[in-house]
């Protein structure tokens, strides 16, 4: 019995970077800097959930900024994969993560904590650090995890 020859396809991945945006070379050292530069990123005309990474290089200056997934009103999926595919790519030494509630009410979900844990998790094994989670509310509202001790 002969066996037929397979090929295997090679693939090539990048990043393609969109051009330069105001968010670029900005540092986040305190969570209201990264609710002030998030909110900026993130719609406000946008009844659904945006779930953002900002990658940082190792001064934590922003390289970088990605729209994870968009949801719903209530949610949005996301997953570790999805997060730390693009903060690999563009060479992230840290992440921090954001996503906004757009009932307004900022307050943490328990899905939100579970996650926030999963991604330091996640972060700790392929060191790229999660520094924070912040949470967007209305009115300038914000709840960072790293403050709630989360992170």
């Amino acid at each position: 019995m002969t066996s037929k020859p397979y090929t295997i396809g090679s693939y090539r991945v990048s990043v393609v970077r969109d051009g330069a945006t105001p968010y670029e070379d900005a540092t986040v050292s305190t969570p209201r800097e990264i609710a002030g530069l998030l909110r900026r990123y993130i719609p406000t005309d946008d009844p659904r959930e945006h779930f953002v990474l900002a990658a940082l290089n190792v001064r934590h200056r922003v390289i970088g900024l990605h729209t994870v997934s968009i949801g719903c009103l209530t949610s949005s999926i996301v997953h570790p994969r999805e997060v730390f595919r693009p903060a690999i790519l563009m060479g992230a030494a840290a992440v921090v993560v954001a996503h906004n509630h757009p009932s307004g009410d900022p307050e943490p979900s328990a899905e939100d904590l579970s996650l926030t844990r999963r991604l330091a998790s996640a972060g700790t094994l392929l060191g790229i650090q999660v520094l924070d989670h912040v949470i967007l509310g209305g009115e300038e509202r914000f709840v960072s995890l790293k403050e709630r001790g989360v992170v």
